[in-house]
């Protein structure tokens, strides 16, 4: 059994940059496939900045992969776009984003006074999110490729150079209950909780891949999985039972607990399921490199 196995991280809510570190080290000991850095909505919890935390441990650790966190939110396309690449070649190839959905980005708004347009139902309780989500990952994706981009959108307006070739890896995260169809298209990974794969996840996903004009091979299905440290053994072994039945390619581990917990986990459970590792974050998901988008 072998599988791309994701540690979750959050930094500042309960674990110290320090103890991050030790984390980190732990992690690297495992042979975990990649460590996501959570970035908390602004205003709700009290993290550290995902890309600010994941600078720091990739400089302490440049053979470890990371997967960054960040919300439309407060977030503006281009920014985001140039740090993301950034961070992606400074360690080599090693760095993903996965992209959450939120609400209006400040700046955008500030420059902008006509967005949001009308088209959609008015955002109550973030229903307009998944549209958010897809408007901007397509802003993503002209900004990491070649030629010059021009978006009137309903969400953004953004007219800019590319910041690069070179496309870092993108998230998308099933909890933002974005259009599977849409983020199969756009996305590298999919992220779902374990209750969704009740319904098939594996089978809603290669429908969703069908339609959107890419291969079943081109994108990497997570399941998150909340875990505790008791019972190591019994645990992996059932999280790779589950991860077979359900045709996984792979987990995301998290846990509530503290620095303790994460150690026990990456030294009780991590190793028993024989996580994949990589040169690169593409290889350690066992994604394809160079992969296009399709328009």
């Amino acid at each position: 059994m072998s599988l791309v196995v994701v540690l979750d991280l959050a930094v500042g809510d309960g674990l110290t940059l320090h103890q991050a570190a030790e984390v980190a080290d732990a992690a690297r000991d495992a042979g975990v496939s990649a460590i996501r850095v959570s970035d908390g909505p602004p205003g709700e919890l009290a993290l550290l900045d995902a890309g600010a935390v994941a600078s720091f441990l990739a400089a302490r650790h440049p053979d470890l992969n990371w997967i960054v966190d960040a919300p439309t939110t407060h977030n503006a396309p281009y920014n985001l776009a140039r740090r993301s690449i950034a961070l992606n070649r400074a360690t080599g190839g090693r760095a993903g984003l996965a992209l959450r959905a939120g609400d209006g980005d400040d700046v955008t708004e500030t420059l902008a006074e006509d967005l949001p347009r009308p088209g959609l139902p008015v955002d109550v309780g973030g229903a307009a999110r998944p549209h958010r989500w897809t408007e901007y990952a397509q802003i993503l994706a002209g900004l990491w490729g070649s030629e010059p981009v021009d978006h009137d959108g309903r969400f953004y307006r953004v007219a800019a150079d590319p910041v690069g070739e070179g496309r870092p890896v993108l998230v998308a995260d099933a909890r933002d209950h974005v259009n599977w169809v849409e983020a199969a298209r756009l996305a590298d990974v999919f992220v779902v909780p374990r209750i969704e794969l009740v319904d098939g996840g594996n089978t809603r996903l290669t429908d969703a891949v069908w339609h959107s004009g890419r291969r079943r091979d081109q994108i990497t299905l997570l399941a998150r999985a909340g875990i505790v440290r008791e019972n190591g053994r019994s645990t992996a072994a059932e999280l790779g039972r589950w991860a077979t039945a359900h045709a996984l390619d792979g987990l995301e581990l998290a846990t509530t607990g503290g620095r303790d917990e994460l150690l026990g986990v990456l030294r009780s459970v991590v190793p028993r399921l024989e996580p994949v590792t990589g040169a690169t974050l593409r290889a350690a998901l066992g994604l394809p490199e160079g992969v296009v988008v399709p328009a």
